[in-house]
């Protein structure tokens, strides 16, 4: 079908299908693009149809039981990611203040990043921003869904990011072994192949696996012996003092820990990779003065 394009004047669009446009494109189901902006799922529809008769084109078609968006709902999506935030920050009524801001960030981290970062971040929101109220929730697989959803606004992220989220890399950071003072072992450094002799404790986001270090060995054919999987990093420092496991954490983590329990450090064999940390962050949220101000808080806090 050949689709005529007219002349659009602002005066003849309906602001009021922006919302119901955007929750759609980025959904991608009529009920959950529905609940989302408080819509009953007869009114999403209805909008739906007439965002389809006003743009020519279906924007979402259902295939193999879910729905896709069409080249034109695409680049609309594309779009929509820069001018949303744009037209928010165009209507604020006044400049943003941290000072006296009662906002909430909520936010999905590690045990690593709640260790080594949380404690700086939260000093300086109550030096600067009293008023900011911070959620955190564990990290986990689902966890940009939940970015898409909006239940969270920012991640924390060692891993590759979906390219419909934003992402800026923090810092690059290396893994070092921790072991017990009492350990047998005298070298500075851990050869691969005692590294993979030993037995290892693992600190899992994940049940059973602990992919920066896990992923790459299965690559080369490797695997190690974990005798102990956690879900916690303090049991783990404890354990250590007493037993003949291995640690492999990261450099910064092992820093704040060394000192506090009776454990020291090695170096990691060089074939165990480093790896970035990044924050992650949905498009709509790209202009709001206090996610935008907020991110600036959490570059400046790791470059110090």
């Amino acid at each position: 079908m050949m689709v005529i394009m007219h002349p659009v004047h602002l005066r003849s669009i309906d602001l009021n299908l922006l919302a119901p446009l955007q929750a759609l494109l980025e959904e991608r189901n009529v009920t959950r693009a529905a609940k989302r902006i408080n819509l009953s799922q007869s009114a999403m529809s209805r909008a739906l149809e007439r965002l389809r008769d006003l743009l020519g084109d279906d924007l979402l078609v259902r295939t193999e039981g879910k729905y896709q968006l069409t080249p034109r709902g695409s680049v609309l999506f594309e779009e929509l990611a820069s001018l949303v935030p744009r037209l928010e920050q165009f209507w604020a009524s006044e400049a943003f203040s941290p000072a006296t801001t009662q906002g909430r960030i909520r936010l999905a981290m590690t045990d690593y990043v709640a260790t080594v970062l949380l404690p700086y971040l939260t000093a300086e929101c109550e030096r600067t921003a009293p008023g900011l109220s911070l959620e955190v929730t564990p990290w986990h697989e689902r966890s940009y869904e939940e970015l898409t959803a909006a239940t969270i606004d920012l991640v924390f992220s060692p891993l590759a990011v979906p390219t419909l989220f934003r992402v800026e890399t923090l810092f690059e950071e290396e893994f070092v072994c921790l072991i017990g003072e009492q350990h047998p072992l005298k070298q500075k450094t851990l050869t691969l192949k005692r590294y993979l002799s030993s037995r290892h404790l693992s600190v899992e986001t994940q049940p059973k696996q602990q992919n920066l270090i896990d992923r790459p060995l299965a690559e080369g054919g490797l695997r190690r012996r974990i005798s102990l999987h956690l879900p916690y990093l303090l049991p783990a420092l404890r354990t250590l003092e007493n037993t003949e496991l291995i640690l492999t954490t990261p450099s910064r983590l092992a820093k704040e820990a060394i000192g506090h329990y009776r454990i020291r450090q090695v170096k990691a064999p060089p074939e165990i990779p480093s790896f970035q940390y990044s924050i992650v962050w949905h498009p709509r949220l790209e202009g709001d003065p206090l996610h935008f101000w907020f991110r600036s808080l959490v570059r400046n806090v790791c470059q110090s």
